[in-house]
């Protein structure tokens, strides 16, 4: 049996989200947002290693609640960027691994679905994400914020999380990259020439970054 590793990332600062408090340990329809996404991967039948990354502000709270839910997670501090954050988690994964999944905490409505459907595809293809295709007319701007250029729709979608990678694949990825400001791991597979395969998301998974943000996924629950 494959043996996969899942690796949820809650390190941001919420620089964006504004106010004093960690979006992370926010409230959503009377649970903290952290909560959602860790139930949901604790319960996965198919995962045998669990990394949370956190930060000094919200590691007591979110290490406390796994702790009385029972949850067998080993956490560790992520880095000043995305992409640090993940090789420091990649570094605490068994060598053993062969599938790692990567998920933004900030997407709390994940749904096991979505974990299989990006599992199953990284199998055959070395890796997965999901996806929705944008509603919205896409344009392309200038400097000066003119349109440049119309783009079209079935051109155009929005890459969310879960993604699934072979882990090997993963991590070669990581190490052939200097620069560390990617903000998506498909991108780093991409830039070795990789594929990803793309699988349904669900505007379930809509990213929390600003408070309206929150009060959307309030709207969807």
């Amino acid at each position: 049996m494959e043996k996969i590793a899942a690796v949820i990332l809650m390190a941001g600062l919420s620089s964006r989200f504004g106010g004093e408090t960690n979006k992370q340990l926010c409230q959503l329809k009377g649970k903290p947002v952290f909560s959602y996404s860790l139930d949901t991967f604790a319960t996965h039948k198919n995962i045998n290693q669990l990394i949370i990354v956190v930060n000094k502000i919200n590691q007591e709270i979110i290490e406390k609640y796994a702790k009385s839910m029972g949850i067998p997670a080993y956490f560790i501090l992520g880095g000043q960027t995305r992409q640090e954050s993940v090789e420091h988690a990649l570094k605490e994964i068994s060598p053993e691994t062969d599938l790692v999944i990567i998920h933004d905490g900030a997407r709390p409505l994940v749904e096991e679905k979505q974990i299989l459907d990006v599992e199953k595809e990284a199998k055959k293809y070395g890796a997965s994400s999901t996806y929705i295709k944008s509603s919205d007319t896409i344009a392309k701007i200038d400097k000066d914020e003119m349109v440049d250029c119309f783009i079209s729709r079935d051109e155009i979608v929005q890459i969310q999380t879960p993604q699934a990678f072979k882990f090997n694949l993963l991590v070669k990825a990581h190490e052939k990259n200097l620069d560390k400001s990617a903000t998506d791991d498909c991108s780093l597979l991409l830039s070795l020439g990789e594929k990803v395969k793309l699988v349904q998301g669900s505007k379930k998974l809509h990213k929390i970054t600003t408070k309206e943000d929150l009060i959307y996924l309030e709207s969807i629950i």
